[in-house]
């Protein structure tokens, strides 16, 4: 069996500490998956909390290989998965790991066409960040031209990604983010009014900007201590999308007094990104309950009519080498990070990227 390059979390711990390029098995791709020669995959926030051991969706003990997403080309295909041959796809990895190498195994569920024109860095930094937040904005959280956005966590990847579907859709979108530099980043993606989180108090901003009565929709990433707080700015029968986690350190498990919820009036919406087409009846039991293949496709299809149009575009903070990987989760878990970080597997000159 070949063996292939890949990024392993070898033990719990820092990311800088416990991540280690390693020699490893090549995967074979059984029923309904292929195998994708990666040019390039994401780094995600949830990818510190699969380091340190923190809950995850799909626990996993070391050594695994990191990687929930990734952009390349299908080189071989299990039975019923032969149409994506020789196809440079994105895709999310199978259980959301393993894409951090030189070749990944995807559910042809969770497989779509590259958008045209961009390098593999920038198609993997869209996947993800793009998908969810569309799920999120408007089948989730129906937002509507002239709705009112916040956006917390908004200089991250799916932030500048919210930002950017909020404004294509005709929405006031304001931005919380923590910094000057930041700021300016999401003001460039198009934010109508930023809010620095370290130096004023998010829900006075937002109840000023909106004559008090709140935002239509609040899609918070960081969770933590600005759940409760955007409850308070959200307007009555507005939304409140609960999609990350980034600012909780107990991952989201700590639970929350409804009754602040119910004195807005307000929707706690819950959102997830994972398409799955059938559910094993216990994870189904344990509460888990995702979208299929059809809402996928009719979300990369408007997607990718978005792209057509210049409308929205991945922002990439940072290209990184497998190397550098920890190093940049560190990064990210300091909130020192803007934009979405990409591992580079491979040269767009060597991955056959359309740029």
């Amino acid at each position: 069996m070949a063996d292939m390059q890949a990024l392993q979390v070898t033990k719990n711990g820092p990311p800088a500490e416990v991540l280690a390029v390693r020699n490893v098995e090549r995967p074979v791709p059984g029923p309904g998956l292929v195998l994708v020669e990666v040019g390039a995959a994401s780094l995600n926030f949830n990818d510190i909390d699969r380091c340190l051991g923190k809950l995850v969706s799909v626990p996993t003990p070391p050594p695994y290989t990191l990687g929930m997403d990734v952009c390349g080309v299908v080189v071989e295909a299990g039975p019923g998965a032969e149409e994506w041959l020789g196809r440079r796809v994105v895709a999310i990895t199978t259980t959301a790991l393993g894409g951090i190498a030189e070749y990944a195994l995807a559910d042809t569920v969770a497989v779509f066409d590259a958008p045209e024109g961009f390098d593999d860095a920038e198609a993997t930094a869209f996947l993800m960040t793009f998908q969810a937040s569309h799920l999120a904005l408007f089948r989730r959280g129906r937002l509507q031209r002239g709705d009112t956005l916040v956006v917390h966590s908004a200089a991250s990847g799916l932030g500048s990604a919210g930002i950017q579907l909020g404004k294509a859709a005709g929405a006031r979108v304001i931005a919380v983010a923590g910094g000057p530099e930041k700021g300016a980043f999401c003001t460039a993606q198009g934010a109508d009014l930023v809010v620095d989180h370290l130096a004023e108090d998010f829900v006075e901003a937002v109840l000023a900007a909106t004559d008090d009565t709140g935002a239509d929709v609040v899609y918070d990433l960081a969770g933590g201590d600005f759940v409760e707080r955007s409850w308070r700015c959200t307007a009555r029968g507005g939304r409140y999308l609960a999609v990350g986690f980034a600012d909780d350190d107990d991952n989201g498990m700590t639970g929350r007094p409804l009754r602040m919820a119910c004195i807005g009036n307000i929707d706690l919406v819950g959102v997830m990104l994972a398409w799955v087409d059938s559910v094993d009846p216990g994870m189904r039991r344990f509460g888990f309950n995702p979208y299929g293949r059809d809402v996928a496709l009719e979300i990369h299809a408007d997607l990718l009519r978005l792209v057509g149009e210049g409308a929205i575009r991945p922002a990439i903070g940072r290209r990184v080498t497998m190397e550098e990987a920890g190093p940049a989760l560190e990064e990210h878990r300091a909130r020192r990070s803007i934009g979405r970080t990409v591992v580079e597997v491979r040269t767009p000159a060597s991955s056959g990227a359309s740029v």
